[in-house]
């Protein structure tokens, strides 16, 4: 009998010594479809000239929102917002890495049509759109359309280097746009239903 016990209580003692805690972690959501990224963009851009590669351009879905982004244009990275300015060169190769916030990614590489800038109604309608001055001191940006335009409705955008709108405002006709951004470089956005126009500016204090 009293082997048995002792053997009972040896059996206890053992059990309790390899007990061990078990903490319930809690699981991230999960996402009903996996993460996609698909890249629309199908215009021919001007080679050397600023673009803005927008909202418009691509589409993300499944995973979990938000989404973080990576930008990169030969193999570095030239932007880490939802949109990102790049100046396109013939034959660069560009990727789109969209990240959910389970740090699960997609990523697609695509190409732009870049053509040669060459004398040509685009460029008759650039000078007509002007974006000035490219050295801000005081905070204040003009913008001038054309005359046939100067009732059109244009929507203004300020990005940093790194693709990040900074301001957006939208103006009708010619008209002066005040910003108070820090130093540093930027580049504005002015677009209407006739024409895109971007230009890049440095702000100083």
């Amino acid at each position: 009998m009293k082997r048995t016990i002792i053997i009972a209580i040896t059996v206890v003692s053992i059990l309790f010594c390899h007990a061990q805690t078990v903490v319930k972690m809690k699981m991230p959501a999960q996402a009903n479809e996996p993460l996609k990224v698909v890249v629309l963009f199908e215009e021919p851009v001007p080679e050397g000239m600023p673009v803005v590669l927008g909202l418009m351009g691509y589409n993300i879905t499944g995973g979990m929102a938000p989404y973080s982004y990576q930008w990169l244009q030969n193999g570095s990275l030239v932007g880490t917002g939802d949109v990102v300015i790049i100046t396109p060169k013939k034959s660069d190769k560009f990727e789109l890495k969209a990240t959910d916030r389970n740090r699960c990614y997609s990523t697609q590489s695509f190409s732009l049509k870049v053509i040669a800038r060459i004398g040509s109604k685009d460029d008759e309608n650039n000078s007509q759109y002007k974006i000035y001055p490219t050295l801000v001191k005081n905070d204040i940006i003009n913008i001038s359309l054309p005359e046939k335009e100067m009732l059109t409705q244009a929507r203004i955008r300020i990005f940093d280097t790194g693709g990040a709108m900074k301001y957006q405002t939208t103006i009708t006709g010619s008209s002066t746009v005040m910003c108070h951004l820090p130093e540093g470089n930027y580049f504005v956005s002015v677009q209407t239903d006739e024409f895109h126009k971007v230009e890049k500016i440095i702000v100083q204090q």
